[in-house]
């Protein structure tokens, strides 16, 4: 986001800012339902089969015992956060991806003369605009799509 065209005026910029705060809050907040939801009944469940391979052993039980007991119920969470980990990072992938490909658009479609230019310039900036809210709109309806993606997989 902060490569956007380095020619890019202060309103661009501005704007650009704008829509990525908006989409960064829109996964944020997915990103809290899930740990609300999911992950933190999955955690407690954790802990809670951590204490009974405690109690398990009693005072006599090994101690390699209580730590293989533990591994096993750490294993569920554990593979809870990578998943979500996993489709989070392929989201933010996919929408650097598409930024990038906006700006490469707007560089070239820039020529030397242009550059002294505003209405050029301001035209170059209006279609870089467009495109990028394009990208956050298409990437704000993949974020149903990737929470459903997320939950199914913590079931």
């Amino acid at each position: 986001q902060n490569n956007i065209c380095k020619m890019a005026s202060p309103e661009l910029q501005s704007k650009v800012n704008q829509l990525t705060s908006k989409i960064q809050g829109d996964v944020s907040k997915v990103i809290d339902e899930i740990e609300r939801y999911k992950l933190r009944p999955m955690g407690r469940e954790m802990y809670a089969c951590i204490v009974a391979c405690y109690d398990k052993a009693g005072k006599s039980g090994r101690q390699d015992q209580i730590d293989r007991c533990t591994q096993q119920c750490q294993i569920p969470y554990q593979k809870a956060g990578a998943v979500t980990q996993q489709e989070i990072g392929n989201f933010q992938n996919r929408l650097n991806r598409a930024m990038m490909q906006c700006n490469d658009d707007a560089q070239g479609m820039i020529t030397p003369d242009m550059q002294h230019d505003a209405r050029k310039m301001q035209k170059v900036e209006d279609s870089l605009l467009r495109c990028i809210e394009g990208v956050i709109t298409k990437s704000r309806d993949g974020l149903g799509p990737m929470k459903s993606r997320i939950e199914s997989q913590l079931s």
